[in-house]
Formats: structure tokens, sequence, C-alpha cells
């Protein structure tokens, strides 16, 4: 019988195979949860803020409750998605942006059902942005005493539930770097989507 860490290598290389541009294996102590981090999503408000359940204030994981979550597990894969930088600088980057982002909720569904299917039922995947499956494009339906559309890939941002994702980032040694509404895109050299699957 292969041991976890054997699995969990299994799941990292997944990732990789399912277009992650890269995947390691993260201790949970490494996971760095921050009210600070939470409340960037409305100091100043994010343009999605509220817009659906995987949003501040409506998702009810705040950082007390994300860190007692974390609390309950020992690893989990970090996975990171390149993008282009056009997709995220300038007026345009709320259409241009939706096709990434997809990409990767696409990306974290199918490696949190691998993990679940691989024997760890209590896989739990946290991704990137706003709940682009509906929004911008329809309400949340769930906001309007519905069903959710998108159930089993709709996923709440790591930074909605207080990851600080510049930190966790700067742990496992990938670039990242701050995108703002006066970035220029000559000014920005990287662009990239990272999501979590907590595992065991």
């Amino acid at each position: 019988m292969r041991n976890v860490m054997e699995k969990l290598e299994e799941l990292r290389r997944f990732a990789v195979t399912a277009g992650a541009s890269r995947a390691v294996i993260i201790a949970a102590g490494d996971l760095v949860v921050r009210t600070s981090a939470w409340a960037k999503c409305f100091i100043p408000a994010c343009k999605y803020y509220g817009t659906s359940i995987m949003c501040p204030p409506h998702n009810p994981l705040t950082p007390d409750v994300t860190r007692k979550i974390v609390d309950e597990y020992t690893h989990g894969i970090l996975f990171q998605l390149d993008a282009p930088v056009d997709d995220f600088v300038g007026d345009e980057w709320r259409k241009r942006h939706v096709e990434m982002e997809l990409a990767h909720k696409k990306m974290l569904a199918e490696l949190e059902g691998r993990a679940f299917h691989m024997g760890f039922p209590l896989a739990l995947g946290f991704a990137a942005g706003e709940c682009s499956l509906c929004v911008p494009a329809n309400r949340c339906a769930v906001l309007e005493g519905n069903e959710c559309r998108h159930p089993l890939r709709a996923r709440p941002a790591m930074e909605a539930c207080g990851f600080d994702v510049f930190a966790i980032a700067e742990k496992v040694g990938w670039d990242i770097v701050p995108i703002g509404h006066m970035s220029r895109v000559q000014d920005i050299h990287c662009a990239s989507l990272i999501g979590l699957v907590l595992v065991i």
C-alpha cells in the first residue's frame, strides 16, 4: 500500500498534467492566514465584493473559520497557472481575464475530485478571483434564492477566506507581483492564478 506522501506526489503531478504551470506539496503549517488579507476584499472594495456566495460578505469562511479548517489538515497541493499579463492589466481586464479564471477553476475541480477518489474524502479546494462561472455575465443564482448553477466547480478565492497568497507564494519560491488599477503592462513581468487543495 502506497504511503501518503506518494499519493500527494501523484496529486502534485496530476495538477501539472491538468494544466498547472507548477505545483508543490505544501505543509498546512506553511499556509499563512491573515485577517488583513481577507480585508483586502473590501478595503478598498473589490469590484466583485458581494456579487456571489463565494465572496465576502456572503462567504462564511472568515479568517477565524479558515484557521480552524487549516488546523485539521497536515498537507495540501498548491498550484499556479501562469497567465498573460494583458489579461489582468488595463481597462478591459474584467472581460479578458475570465477565460484564464475558468481554466483555473476547471483545474481546481479536477484536482479536488482526483484527491477525493484517491481516498481523501475531506479534500477541500480554494480558487483565485471572483466566481467567474456566473459573474459578471449573470447574477449569482444562490443570492436570488435558487440553487448554485455550478456546485461542483464553484469555489471561494483563497484571499476571500483570508489566505495571504503573497506570503504563501514567497514561502515556496514563486514569483508573483501585485496588479492594480494603476498597473501598466510594461511594468508587470508576470501574472498568474494560484489555487490550493487541502488534502489531509
